[in-house]
């Protein structure tokens, strides 16, 4: 595992913003992260939150909120922990929002963990199979005017097995306030910050790459044989030898241990240039009709290369004629 720490002490450009408001509204601060910058798969991100809030008026009942953005396949609600330590309060530990409690100031009654995505979507990363799992102190405190009242978070993540990298998010703010965006972004009663690039090592599979563009991609990231699905390439994402005819090759993987392969230079087989994204080219297609499938035959995988109006040149995996891989995942 890679231990050496990465912190991020966070100076807030809206922090003269918050300054003017503090009177009014309050602020809260996310004065830094530390986390490392890579594990090995199955092993435990280990981070630590530092925050502090500028308390502005009186407030009762309330609690703490901490999330976390990691990928769905981390399950990370049922493979987190988290405690914290205030010089204020004491010592504690953080649970689970329960199903069913409204963010506050959400727009549309949402519950925290669809309202976060809502309001900040997968931030910075670029494949949409990621979660926001939201925590909150077990204990709920009253706050004065003029406290000022900081939190140290002991946040642990157990890690997937995939090989992956991507962004970590998290975010700070309070049961009472939730997504209250006062005066704008610098008086906004909550904070979110996004880590550089993490990465799990020694685990399965390919390298599931949310921080870079990749070649090429598939939606839905999770369906069935029987879902309909769009495939993008991304010519200039790595530039190589095809111009604008480009064609899928692809061959199913059965259950049953078969393959089918679809593999011909023909309009059924061409990818289309996507409007508006140069180098961009896709095609959308239904598996079962696409390969063929029979009534109980069950696709598991597909894996494919694009090539050219010859069929003699193959581009696969980092332009080497290894193959990508699709492998239908569905909750």
């Amino acid at each position: 595992m890679n231990t050496t720490k990465i912190k991020r002490t966070l100076s807030f450009r809206w922090a003269i913003g918050c300054a003017l408001i503090a009177l009014i509204a309050g602020c809260v601060y996310l004065d830094g992260v530390e986390q490392p910058g890579s594990v090995k798969a199955g092993e435990a991100l280990e981070a630590a939150l530092h925050a502090h809030v500028d308390v502005a008026e009186d407030r009762q009942n309330v609690r703490f909120v901490i999330a976390v953005l990691a990928p769905r396949s981390w399950n990370a609600a049922q493979n987190m922990q988290m405690s914290y330590v205030s010089q204020d309060f004491g010592s504690g530990t953080l649970v689970q929002v329960p199903v069913g409690v409204k963010a506050p100031n959400s727009g549309n009654n949402l519950d925290w963990s669809p309202a976060l995505k809502n309001k900040f979507g997968i931030g910075p990363n670029l494949i949409d199979d990621m979660e926001w799992v939201v925590f909150w102190t077990k204990e709920q405190y009253t706050l004065h005017n003029g406290d000022k009242p900081k939190i140290d978070a002991q946040i642990s993540i157990k890690s997937g097995m995939q090989n992956v990298k991507f962004k970590v998010g998290y975010f700070i703010g309070s049961s009472i306030d939730g997504l209250d965006d006062y005066l704008g972004g610098p008086g906004a009663k909550y904070k979110t910050w996004f880590s550089d690039c993490f990465e799990v090592t020694d685990g399965e599979g390919d390298v599931v790459d949310f921080c870079n563009p990749p070649q090429t991609f598939v939606d839905p990231y999770r369906s069935t044989d029987n879902d309909i699905l769009t495939l993008t390439y991304d010519r200039d994402i790595l530039p190589g030898p095809l111009g604008e005819e480009i064609y899928l090759c692809a061959t199913a993987e059965l259950a049953d241990g078969k393959t089918k392969t679809v593999c011909e230079v023909s309009s059924a087989n061409r990818l289309k240039a996507v409007t508006g994204a140069k180098g961009r080219f896709e095609m959308t297609f239904w598996p079962r009709q696409y390969f063929g499938l029979q009534e109980g035959e069950v696709m598991e995988r597909f894996i494919y290369y694009f090539t050219d109006q010859t069929g003699n040149i193959k581009v696969g995996y980092a332009n080497t004629e290894e193959p990508f891989v699709y492998t239908f995942t569905c909750d």
